[in-house]
Order: structure tokens, then C-alpha cells, then sequence
């Protein structure tokens, strides 16, 4: 996904720029670093997404049991 971005022409400056700051301003050894940091990146980016589902989920899952009723609360007296 790292090496699609950059042929087409996607490069995000931040990292870029810690990848020439690392590579001590080598272009050569800045594209292998970056690839390294956006890679991180990506991966840190879609356990956030996978963090928020699940708290997502875990909050309509509390809804619904609230709203639930079981036989057993259907009997005691309100």
C-alpha cells in the first residue's frame, strides 16, 4: 500500500521529513525509512478504527440490554 501511495505520487511531508532527518538527508535510505514509518503508521492508524468499532459496538450493546427484559424481570411486580 506504502510503495501504490508513493508512484502515485502520495507522500505525507511529516514523515517524509523524519525519513531524511534519519537518513541524515541520503534519498536512497529516506524512501526505505519512510516506507518503514508510513507502514507503522497505517498499522497504528487501523487499530484506532478497530478500538473505536469496538467501543461502538460495546455501548449499543449496552443499550440493548438495557431495553432487555427477561422472564424473570416480567414478573417481579412494578
Amino acid at each position: 500500500m506504502v510503495l501504490r501511495e508513493m508512484q502515485d505520487g502520495v507522500i505525507r511531508d511529516g514523515l517524509w521529513a523524519q525519513a531524511l532527518i534519519e537518513a541524515k538527508s541520503d534519498k536512497a535510505k529516506a524512501q526505505s525509512i519512510y516506507i518503514r514509518l508510513r507502514a507503522e503508521d497505517m498499522q497504528q492508524h487501523t487499530k484506532m478504527l478497530l478500538v473505536r468499532q469496538i467501543q461502538q459496538a460495546m455501548k449499543t450493546d449496552e443499550v440493548k440490554r438495557k431495553d432487555f427484559m427477561s422472564a424473570t424481570d416480567m414478573k417481579k411486580p412494578r
